[in-house]
């Protein structure tokens, strides 16, 4: 198993690749961060005759969700071009985006922009798209509404994607596996095979689920939502319209970083709680995939799979760390029940991710004190953590705040007699063995 991961501004973009060839597409980062780090290695896959098997979109935040929209917008332009082509239209033009690979299925959990429809049993909606779902603090939407009209139709993308992804565009299957319809923590556990990788999910649960329907209902009947619905409906008809999103910021809490509990689930938005995160094994090798996920719900869901008894640990090959960091989605006792080979944080400084005392966490529970370090037998095996930015790359948007990760992590690899060892990105990837 392979694991590429992108520089993707302040999102999530990774590529899994099994030994038999499989290709998952983890999120999709920020638009921009997609066409200038991501979409060349992709047509490269189409180049070499390989596809994605799946586009896994963890939850509707922009900074995952956004590249995959680009994505399956350059495919559509892809496949008009070779329809004009092909019917006798010589001169028509050849988009400007590389030509994707080919996108077998997608799993991806959000809910219609209809009132009614979102009043059923959860296991039995459609899953449609929205991307930005962040956006269900009705303050904070108001703000951006007022900011920039294209953001605030994001509240409700559910048109854009599923659209495009619909028997009448792409026709790119939506959660086959769960009769396309929301995909959650199931009783009793059943793996998912994709070749040689076995899927297991571990959240989210179907409370998490309800708790994001009944927001996005809150949302479907305030002024707010209606008016932002019908100018996403009238845009909806561009289909040459681009999401034009990443300039802003997505909603971060109320409470200070100071003043922050780590950990503290009361302060993780309903989208991240309902982030679909996955337990992908091939042969012996495990990789947990976390997405925006809390750090009690990963635990559940990986107790619920049997991979972990309860108040025991788990060592996995490789953990994508929850929520880029922040010290909302981590505690403690996550960091000494979970340990791995190789520590993936995605996140470029934004609200200050990764945050320093997350960072600090995970070292403790490696190199601390005995009241701080895991009881796995792997706790004192060597590791390494991949940041997917640096202080001094070219575009980067937080240098102070990386700067002050990277003389952490230095420190702690100083002090770690040669067991921990850190890597952060200045490219467009990096490419980790597992």
């Amino acid at each position: 198993m392979k694991m590429t991961v992108f520089q993707s501004d302040k999102g999530d973009c990774l590529l899994l690749t099994s030994t038999s060839g499989k290709n998952i597409l983890v999120d999709g980062g920020m638009s921009k961060s997609f066409v200038d780090h991501v979409a060349d290695e992709l047509a490269r896959l189409r180049q070499r005759g390989q596809g994605l098997d799946l586009v896994y979109v963890s939850h509707i935040d922009q900074d995952h969700i956004a590249g995959v929209l680009k994505l399956m917008d350059d495919i559509l332009d892809w496949k008009v071009f070779h329809f004009q082509r092909a019917n006798g239209n010589p001169t028509f033009p050849q988009p400007d985006s590389p030509e994707p690979p080919e996108v077998k299925a997608i799993w991806h959990n959000s809910f219609h922009e209809v009132l009614g429809k979102n009043a059923g049993p959860i296991e039995d909606m459609l899953a449609a798209n929205a991307s930005l779902l962040s956006a269900l603090d009705l303050d904070w939407a108001r703000g951006l509404a007022e900011r920039a009209g294209d953001l605030a139709t994001s509240m409700n993308e559910a048109a854009r994607l599923s659209r495009r992804i619909g028997a009448g565009q792409l026709g790119i299957p939506l959660n086959r596996q769960y009769d396309h319809g929301l995909m959650f923590v199931s009783d009793p556990p059943t793996p998912i095979r994709l070749g040689s990788l076995r899927l297991s999910v571990i959240g989210p649960y179907a409370e998490d689920l309800k708790n994001l329907r009944d927001a996005w209902n809150k949302w479907l009947r305030s002024q707010q939502g209606r008016k932002q619905l019908r100018k996403i409906r009238e845009d909806a008809r561009e289909d040459e319209r681009r999401l034009g999103a990443d300039e802003f910021e997505s909603f971060v809490g109320s409470v200070p970083l100071e003043a922050a509990a780590l950990g503290d689930r009361d302060e993780v938005t309903p989208p991240n709680l309902a982030s679909l995160m996955l337990l992908v094994t091939e042969g012996q090798k495990k990789a947990l995939l976390t997405g925006d996920g809390h750090a009690d719900d990963i635990l559940a869901g990986l107790e619920s799979c049997n991979q972990l008894a309860a108040g025991g640990g788990i060592h996995v090959d490789v953990l994508k760390i929850p929520h880029h960091g922040s010290e909302f989605n981590t505690t403690s006792d996550f960091c000494r029940r979970v340990t791995a080979n190789h520590y993936v944080f995605c996140g470029n400084g934004a609200h200050h991710n990764p945050d320093t005392r997350v960072v600090t966490a995970y070292v403790d529970s490696r190199l601390g004190s005995p009241s701080k370090r895991s009881q796995n037998p792997e706790v004192g095996d060597p590791f390494r953590f991949w940041f997917n930015s640096s202080p001094t790359m070219q575009d980067a948007k937080f240098p102070a705040h990386m700067q002050e990760v990277r003389d952490l992590v230095d420190r702690a690899v100083g002090r770690s007699n040669g067991q921990m060892s850190g890597r952060f990105l200045r490219t467009s990837k990096f490419e980790l063995q597992v």
